[in-house]
């Protein structure tokens, strides 16, 4: 008789335990998850406050204007995966840009032009990694510095007017003609995606770039080529800004001097907040996807309920220090998970 306790006592224990689990796998969920339920939860409140929310002419204006802000912060990602960041994006992308429309203006053709583009991105990487890696300095800084010298060279370039003069078809076509409805550099934007999900997830080149951010001399002791890496995903970065460059000119038809800095901010905003989510607790191109798209849909909602301009970067930047915290209380489950 006194032995029927502890034996009835084992169901119960093992409920609890059973709802322990079954309350830590709900909060995994939730962690992985979170961010794309609070998509369709923004979705469904603008869906019932504007009736031109759901409009295909909406979405399709939504998703053309993210191309090159998508571009930026798939940039942004390679050298925060090693650690580090790069403040010249918004810059480089101006510079790149101009550069560009000032080459076409000058009667070059579609390889040069694409030639130059591409060539000024990786170059601009390649600086930005060798102040950083080479010369020990801040990424912080370095970055900053090449962004302002950016700066001056594309008023420069420019005159502060736009350049639109002799922009190859090729280039146009990337920015307005369309393809199942959306526009080829909305197409260009998801493929460069799938890329990347394939890069960082299931090769050893992703598995060293984020060995190098959670501890470079542990990887450096053992053996990966830690500074070479850094500079890869600095030039990486440079080519990315360089693919949203020509998306840009393209879409505008045009470069404009003060065409850059502004999809900084945002960058950072959904790079950090897609922490949050899938592969919670690092950066991951998945949960940036649908961080770009949560930043995207929730600005487009506020703008069609008459928010101001001056509205979208206050909202980036309270995304921007919400995802801060959030990324950093992330981190500090997964130490302790």
């Amino acid at each position: 008789m006194g032995d029927a306790p502890a034996r009835g006592s084992a169901p119960g224990a093992v409920g609890t335990v059973l709802q322990r689990r079954g309350g830590r796998e709900l909060i995994e969920v939730g962690r992985r998850f979170g961010l794309v339920a609070l998509l369709a939860v923004i979705i469904v409140v603008f869906s019932f406050v504007s009736p031109q929310f759901m409009t295909a002419s909406n979405w399709s204006g939504l998703l053309v204007t993210q191309a090159v802000g998508s571009c930026v912060t798939f940039a942004a990602l390679w050298p925060l995966i090693v650690g580090e960041f790069d403040l010249s994006l918004g810059y480089a992308l101006g510079f790149v840009t101009m550069i560009g429309a000032w080459v076409a203006g000058h009667g070059e053709g579609t390889p040069v032009v694409l030639g130059v583009m591409i060539g000024a991105g990786l170059l601009i990487g390649l600086v930005n990694g060798v102040l950083t890696v080479g010369f020990g300095i801040s990424s912080f800084i370095a970055t900053l510095g090449v962004g302002f010298l950016l700066s001056g060279l594309t008023l420069g370039l420019s005159g502060g007017e736009v350049l639109f003069n002799g922009i190859p078809n090729f280039i146009l076509a990337s920015g307005r003609d369309q393809f199942l409805g959306l526009q080829y550099s909305v197409w260009f934007a998801f493929a460069i995606a799938v890329i990347l999900l394939y890069l960082f997830e299931y090769t050893p080149l992703g598995r060293y770039m984020y060995a190098i951010g959670g501890s470079e001399r542990v990887s450096f002791l053992a053996g990966v080529r830690t500074r070479q890496l850094k500079i890869i995903a600095f030039m990486a970065a440079g080519f990315l800004i360089a693919v949203g460059a020509i998306f840009e000119l393209g879409s505008g038809a045009g470069a404009n001097p003060s065409t850059g800095p502004t999809f900084l901010l945002p960058a950072y905003a959904a790079a950090f907040l897609g922490v949050t989510t899938y592969r919670a607790g690092r950066y991951n191109i998945v949960g940036t996807v649908f961080a770009i798209l949560v930043l995207a849909v929730g600005f487009d909602g506020l703008s069609l309920i008459g928010v101001p301009a001056w509205g979208e970067p206050v909202f980036d930047g309270a995304v921007l220090l919400v995802a801060v915290l959030l990324a950093r209380a992330e981190a500090r489950q997964v130490q302790v998970g």
